[in-house]
Formats: structure tokens, C-alpha cells, sequence
């Protein structure tokens, strides 16, 4: 267990750039924007009178937006990561170091794997959360400078935070879940192709996808490869849907994560969950038997 946490740790620390200083740059360049947006004052709002900008519903749904945005950077993060991890020590001598102690290719593998689901999320989840935070604080200051605009009280506040925030985190991590084969799939050929892993994880499923239309001219059925990825691509839930709910003041957060939870096709999950761990251990075994330290 101690050589699973070291490989975990070693893995942050190798990819700390990434997943750590990137998304405090992001957030600096977002507050300076904000700063400057303030200082200019060219913010104006043309409401009619009586109106009111925010709201507790109005936060929630920003709130949504923030972990909606922070999840399509951990997806491109975590593909561009598995697109390297399972060669990337290949290159120098932290096979040889590994294989020392020794510790087999399928626990470096899993160690590279869980690395891509625990820590760099839980990161991302934290910034998201420090995001919103500093859109509070914005809404506060714009407040003070318009009163056509109502920033959340306190507990209000941390209220819709707290609930967004259980809500973004099962979002994150059925994410995660939901998209795991596509990572998996980049993460396998890594260890055939090592940094080609990325031009190849797109043009292989786009050819099959191209003879599966061409022998299936003149009728819909015949592309399995083409409905499991349009499938997956889909998502869950759409962003109409989860809007609906969140503007509702009869439903909220709550009901946004029922609504998550309704949507996934569950049999596609499990079946995807497969296809990564057998990836995961085809991997390993080809690393074992051709692949020297």
C-alpha cells in the first residue's frame, strides 16, 4: 500500500504543472480580468426598474457553470496525462527504479490509473470551489457599485455552495466514470506508440467509423462503433435540462443530482468500466513481457 500512495505521489509531483500551478495562472488572469473590469468602470446595466440581477437560484447556476467549465479542463488535462503515463517512464530510469524494488507493471499501471481519478480531481475540485468564492466576492463588490444587483447573503451563500459543492463533486466523479474507456484507450496505445498514442486514439475509431458507414449505406443499423461513441459523447444531463431544474425554486441542487444519477445509462457505465480495466491489464502484461528496464 505505502508503494501505491509513493507512485500516486510521484505521479502529482511529475504533473503538478498541469493540475496544480496551470489552474492557479487561470484563476489569477480570471481575477485580474475581473479587477480591471472594476477599476475601468464600464460595467453598466440597462434593467428595467424594480429589477433585481442576482439571486440564490442565479448563484446556484453559476455555481454549475464554474464545475461544468473546471470538468472539461480535467477531461482535456487527464487525456493529454494518459496520453503520456504509461510510456512516460520509459525515458528515463523510473522503470528501472520501479521494477527494482520491485513492483509489478500492473500496480504502476494501477498507481498511473488512480492517480488520473483521485488527486488531480480532487485539485480541480478545490479550484472550482475557490472559483466560486471569488465570483461571490465579485458579486458582492458589483453590488456595492449597482444596486440593480443583489449579491447572496452569507448563509445563503455557503448554503448554495455546500449544496453545488456535493453536487459537483458527484458530477465530477461520474464524469470521470462515464468517460473512462476514452482514457483508458489513449492510456493503452501510450504503451504501443508512446506520444503518437494521441494522433492515433482519434484516427483509429474515425476509420472504423468511416468502413462501418460504408458497409452500412442504405440503412441505419451495422455501427456499433459509431452509437457507442455518439453515446457516450452525449454526457449527462443536458445543460436546458439542468437548467430547468436549478431556476426552479421548487427544486434546486437536489433535484439536479437526482436528474444526474436518472440519466446515466448504467449498463453502458459498467460496460465501460470493463473495457478500461482490461485495457489496464493488457497494458501492464505488455509492458511485463516486452518491455525491459
Amino acid at each position: 500500500m505505502r508503494a501505491l500512495f509513493a507512485l500516486i505521489k510521484r505521479e502529482y509531483l511529475e504533473h503538478r504543472i498541469a493540475f496544480f500551478y496551470a489552474p492557479i495562472f487561470l484563476i489569477v488572469v480570471v481575477m485580474a480580468g475581473i479587477v480591471l473590469l472594476l477599476t475601468t468602470g464600464r460595467s453598466e446595466f440597462d434593467l428595467p426598474a424594480g429589477a433585481v440581477l442576482a439571486s440564490p437560484q442565479l448563484y446556484e447556476v453559476i455555481i454549475g457553470g464554474i464545475f461544468g467549465i473546471w470538468s472539461v479542463y480535467l477531461l482535456i488535462g487527464l487525456f493529454f496525462y494518459y496520453a503520456d503515463a504509461f510510456s512516460a517512464d520509459r525515458r528515463n530510469n523510473a522503470l528501472l527504479f520501479w521494477k527494482s524494488m520491485p513492483q509489478s507493471d500492473l500496480k504502476i499501471l494501477t498507481g498511473k490509473s488512480l492517480s488520473g481519478i483521485t488527486i488531480f480531481p480532487a485539485l480541480i475540485f478545490v479550484f472550482a470551489v475557490l472559483t466560486a468564492l471569488i465570483v461571490w466576492g465579485m458579486l458582492l463588490v458589483f453590488a456595492a457599485q449597482h444596486p440593480v444587483i443583489a449579491a447572496p447573503e452569507p448563509y445563503a451563500a455557503v448554503n448554495s455552495l455546500g449544496r453545488m459543492g456535493v453536487v459537483g463533486a458527484a458530477y465530477f466523479g461520474l464524469t470521470l466514470l462515464w468517460y473512462a474507456p476514452f482514457l483508458a484507450w489513449v492510456a493503452g496505445l501510450s504503451t504501443l506508440f508512446r506520444r503518437w498514442s494521441i494522433p492515433l486514439a482519434i484516427l483509429i475509431p474515425a476509420v472504423v467509423i468511416l468502413l462501418e458507414f460504408l458497409n452500412s449505406l442504405g440503412r441505419s443499423t451495422g455501427r456499433p462503433v459509431a452509437g457507442f461513441l455518439a453515446r457516450r459523447l452525449e454526457g449527462f444531463p443536458n445543460e436546458e435540462q439542468a437548467l430547468a431544474v436549478l431556476t426552479n425554486p421548487l427544486e434546486g441542487p437536489p433535484a439536479l443530482l437526482q436528474l444526474i444519477l436518472d440519466s446515466i445509462d448504467w449498463w453502458q457505465m459498467g460496460y465501460g468500466l470493463a473495457f478500461t480495466a482490461v485495457i489496464v491489464v493488457l497494458a501492464s502484461e505488455y509492458r511485463r513481457r516486452r518491455i525491459e528496464a
